[in-house]
């Protein structure tokens, strides 16, 4: 039962990790940058270097919180896969 679940949980980590991440304001920038795409594909965009470094920055703490994440769900893996062995060894 518990390799049935962990896939399923793994799905629905990164499923709420991907809609945080495009409902954050890197996300908002990422859908303003297309909806105001200009008609020549590659021609460079005038940035803000504030703006810039404030993207950065939350990219940063971005990347550290999906650290966090992946040692949580780790964690718990290995909890699960702890308490399975316990039960196999008692019914044993």
């Amino acid at each position: 039962m518990i390799h049935q679940l962990t896939p399923f949980v793994a799905m629905i980590l990164v499923f709420v990790g991907v809609r945080w991440v495009f409902r954050s304001p890197v996300g908002e920038a990422l859908a303003e940058r297309i909806r105001h795409r200009s008609h020549t594909r590659w021609a460079p965009l005038g940035e803000d270097p504030q703006r810039v470094a404030a993207l950065e920055e939350q990219v940063s703490q971005l990347q550290g919180q999906i650290a966090e994440l992946a040692e949580r769900l780790d964690f718990a893996e290995r909890m699960l896969a702890e308490r399975r062995e316990r039960k196999l060894g008692a019914g044993q």
